[in-house]
């Protein structure tokens, strides 16, 4: 948690309240231990023998199997030495670092040399060790966050804090951070294309109406407020923003732009996919000096930069030269000890003319460095990570905010820097241990937060009517439609529109179209051949280890065996034919992927890929197996403390099913999901089609979260008499409701 002396607190209610500094991590206090990490602080543990000359040692930590604590590899330890007859300490304690996560056992492996020589000059003279054996002394531990990024976006938060005071009410830290309805009627966009660059010269030329739209606004127009760009899964969200960055470098020859993303890996992805047509001297990939070669993907280490065997920052010539910067959101950080910000630069570029003139008056605008942020991905990161990014392109006070109330400056307003986010709010956030910050809201991120603002709320586009299946949005005519600060992708290119069905009734307000151009799996054990979908009903017990540190389900793994073996068996059948790499399970607990992974490598399946729904954020297979573990309803509370599993978890539940191309089968106990008001509109939408399969389900169908996908399916099924068997006497209503749309839709 951060120390927020001058921030404030951000509500439902969009309103802005000073907050009391929470206790936590801080410039001042950066040894601090968190409160996750803290419940292991007073607990006797029993450390063994790993490599006594090393003098590394391994403890038990049963948590770590679900990264709870969370720890990474360097991160250190403190050992303190306990008088267990005294109850008291020894006074001697002892700090080491971790070297190895051994996750499936439950292991940390540490290396600890004064430990090592404690033992040997004052308990033992001539020690003699095997490995795995408990060694003495009687220890406690406790764990150390790695103040690095805790203490970076407590600087970022500083100065976004300090520009929120300062006497702009409305300069750009309030109107990116706290944007409101006048800010966007008072500035009206203007545009940014020099006169003599004419016409639209797509890199991508396969971008649909939606992501060019975003493009051209982006690059064509100074929005005074936050663009916002919401693309559900397989929508196209990262190319739209590669072809975003073309566009600027087009329409804006002497753009500088920060392009970034909460992880190296999708920031990784940024570089590569601009790598294809910039070259080294136009893009930077700036990494952290600590990252290794071996994490840098071949293709883009061209355009990072090495000194001395490490990554590093470009001199000064060379880094302001780069038309693009690619780096992670904090790692961003580097710029801000580079003393390479929009407010730096600002305040040396008018200290030197204004020393070499010192008697004249600055007439012209001094324009920033940083003429646009885009960070992708935004939704996954907590808002202090995006901050540190911000923070860089943020423009000096006495610049982003002039004096006027009721008209604007267009030749002002084109030299503000642009903020563009892009990400989806509907799919996992930024991950937050502590219950404390999740208190303050620190579990929702920037771009959910604006999104929840009136400016976007309030919109009239903000939740788009749509005709039935032609993907015209409904423009409405009013003032705000003048310009859009946002934009929704909804055309899906990964997805069978069945698929589709719930997760667009219940996440995106039936907005999703299918357009993907997949092929076709071909599986006998499909209930209903029309739907690629199934729910197996499974209600074996679900089993913990090491005292509910994580959990397997046997009866579950089972049938994911029965089934991929089933596929398999067909594969041939399959258009193209089906490749057991081409098929995905996920499971919420690690223990169940750990036993998934032993099963399929005992059958001849072990190409099949299995992880956590976390590992699968951003990836897709033709075929994805769901596995859902939980049977008992005891252990739901503590799930929902700890922030796992698939129940009461929509944003988790989202990401699961939404991965599949051509097939989705989950398994699970719908007896206790039914609970969940998400994954109970899941099983109506299973049971009124007849893609429920396993033990009596009591559940009415209420008839909620029927999209307009499956109403126009049922009725066209019904016009050819094709419809499915109705076991919930539903299908007549789809058919009422997809009429009813149909018609309400063509009348506006």
């Amino acid at each position: 948690m951060l120390k927020l002396n001058h921030a404030v607190e951000i509500k439902k209610d969009h309103t802005e309240r000073p907050l009391p500094p929470p206790p936590g991590l801080s410039k001042n206090n950066d040894g601090k231990s968190v409160s996750t990490l803290d419940k292991y602080a007073d607990i006797f543990v029993k450390v063994k023998m790993l490599d006594w000359a090393q003098g590394q040692f391994s403890v038990l930590v049963p948590g770590i199997r679900e990264n709870y604590p969370r720890l990474d590899i360097g991160d250190v330890i403190h050992l303190r030495e306990v008088l267990v007859d005294w109850k008291t300490g020894s006074g001697f304690a002892f700090e080491g670092r971790v070297i190895r996560l051994k996750k499936r056992e439950g292991f940390i492996h540490f290396s600890c040399p004064t430990l090592k020589t404690h033992i040997e000059t004052f308990i033992i003279q001539e020690p003699s060790f095997q490995a795995d054996e408990e060694v003495p002394p009687a220890l406690n531990l406790s764990f150390i966050t790695n103040a690095r990024p805790s203490v970076v976006m407590d600087v970022a938060v500083s100065t976004l804090a300090s520009a929120l005071d300062s006497n702009g009410k409305r300069d750009v830290a309030h109107r990116w951070l706290f944007p409101e309805m006048d800010d966007l009627h008072l500035n009206l966009p203007v545009p940014s294309t020099p006169p003599n660059i004419t016409g639209e010269v797509w890199v991508d030329n396969g971008l649909n109406a939606e992501q060019r739209f975003a493009a051209s606004c982006i690059s064509k127009f100074q929005s005074p407020v936050p663009f916002l760009i919401s693309g559900p899964p397989g929508t196209g969200k990262t190319r739209t923003v590669v072809e975003t960055v073309h566009q600027i470098l087009h329409t804006q020859p002497e753009a500088h732009i920060l392009l970034c993303a909460p992880s190296n890996s999708a920031t990784d992805t940024l570089a590569l996919r601009l790598g294809s047509s910039l070259k080294p001297g136009d893009m930077l990939r700036l990494n952290d000096q600590n990252r290794t070669f071996a994490e840098v993907p071949d293709s883009i280490r061209q355009f990072c930069y090495v000194e001395n065997d490490s990554f590093a920052i470009p001199t000064w010539k060379m880094l302001m030269s780069y038309k693009v910067v690619v780096a992670s959101c904090l790692d961003a950080n580097n710029l801000v000890d580079a003393a390479c910000t929009n407010t730096v630069l600002c305040a040396l570029e008018e200290h030197v003319v204004s020393s070499l003139h010192p008697h004249r008056k600055i007439k012209y605008q001094i324009v920033p460095h940083w003429t646009h942020l885009l960070i992708d991905e935004a939704a996954q990161g907590s808002e202090p990570e995006l901050l540190v990014p911000i923070s860089v392109v943020l423009p000096r006070h006495e610049l982003s905010a002039p004096n006027r109330t009721t008209s604007f400056d267009y030749h002002w307003l084109s030299t503000v820097p642009q903020l563009i986010l892009c990400g989806d709010i509907n799919q996992l956030g930024p991950i937050i241990t502590s219950q404390q910050a999740r208190t303050y809201e620190l579990d929702v991120s920037l771009l959910e937060r604006l999104f929840d603002r009136p400016l976007y709320a309030e919109h009239a586009e903000a939740h788009p009517r749509r005709l039935p299946l032609t993907g015209f949005l409904l423009h409405q005519n009013s003032v705000q439609s003048m310009f859009k600060p946002f934009v929704n992708l909804v055309k899906n290119y990964r997805s069978h529109p069945a698929i589709l069905m719930p997760p667009s009734a219940m996440f995106y307000n039936d907005s999703l179209e299918p357009c993907a151009s997949n092929g076709m799996i071909a599986w006998a054990g499909l209930s209903n051949n029309k739907y690629p979908l199934m729910f197996l009903g499974c209600d074996t017990k679900d089993e913990s280890v090491d005292e509910r540190a994580t959990w397997f389900n046997i009866g579950e793994i089972d049938q994911i065996v029965e089934v991929i073996s089933s596929l398999m068996s067909e594969a041939a059948k399959s258009i193209p034919p089906l490749q057991a790499d081409e098929i995905g399970v996920m499971a919420p607990w690690r223990e169940q992927v750990w036993k998934i992974r032993e099963r399929l490598r005992q059958a001849g399946l072990s190409r099949v890929d299995v992880g956590t729904v976390e590992d699968y954020q951003g990836r897709e297979k033709r075929v994805v197996i769901i596995s859902c573990v939980r049977s008992s309803a005891r252990f739901l509370a503590e799930d929902g403390q700890k922030g796992i599993g698939l129940v009461f978890e929509k944003k988790r539940m989202n990401v699961a099913i939404t991965r599949a191309k051509e097939l989705l089968v989950i398994i699970g106990n719908g007896n206790l999901l039914k609970y969940d008001p998400y994954w109970k509109g899941f099983l109506q939408f299973a049971l009124r089609n007849a893609l429920y399969v396993g033990p009596e389900l009591a559940l009415e169908d209420d008839g909620a979260w029927i999209s307009r996908l499956e109403s126009k399916t049922a009725e066209a099924e019904e016009e050819v008499g094709l419809a499915t068997i109705d076991p919930t006497g539903m299908r007549a209503t789809m058919m009422l409701a997809g009429g009813v749309i149909e018609e309400y839709t063509t009348k506006i």
